[in-house]
């Protein structure tokens, strides 16, 4: 298991990849730490959007708007924005008709509840796999500013790849274990 406590320790954990020294400090002066500052949190997002990860998943209804913001649709609701909603894989109304316009979801339901991926600002919450993931793709783009080397960042990408894989894998036991011990259960009694 990988202890993480700061966006650091992951930049620390990519820069390894790529034979560069850890950076310890946010404001460190170097340049692959400037790097890290400015690609890591549009990385991050992309990786949680990549996949519905648990520890990034959240539900909630939504609010209703005062207004219809469209003619197509009777009712709108604002896609949650504490915390920031980066995607939602599962509405959980059956078979709602629905679209997206900006931050707006627009449906004829009077309510709906969605379970969505949420932008995560603590580390220390990140399931292992999320921060692997994250690792490899900062590494991927951190490979040819910091190395030079093209091939290395095709590499990296690839482990990236690997790393999502592995996590839907991971998911798709751990469902089929819950899903398992709960029948279990019922079969005990």
């Amino acid at each position: 298991m990988i202890n993480i406590s700061s966006e650091t320790d992951i930049w620390s954990i990519a820069l390894s990849h790529l034979g560069a020294e850890s950076v310890t400090l946010y404001d460190d002066p170097r340049k692959s730490a400037k790097l890290c500052r400015v690609l890591y949190p549009g990385i991050k997002d992309a990786v949680l959007r990549a996949y519905p990860w648990r520890c990034a998943r959240v539900q909630r209804s939504l609010a209703m708007l005062g207004t219809a913001p469209s003619n197509r649709y009777t009712y709108g609701f604002a896609l949650p924005t504490d915390p920031y909603c980066l995607w939602v894989p599962k509405i959980l109304n059956q078979d709602l008709e629905y679209d997206v316009e900006g931050r707006n979801l627009l449906s004829d339901e009077a309510s709906v509840t969605v379970n969505y991926i949420w932008r995560v600002t603590n580390p220390g919450i990140f399931d292992t796999l999320l921060v692997e993931a994250i690792a490899e793709r900062l590494a991927s783009t951190l490979a040819f500013p910091i190395t030079g080397i093209v091939p290395l960042s095709k590499d990296l990408w690839n482990l990236y790849m690997l790393k999502l894989q592995e996590a839907r894998t991971a998911d798709s036991v751990e469902g089929e274990m819950e899903e398992y011990e709960s029948n279990a259960l019922i079969e005990v009694r």
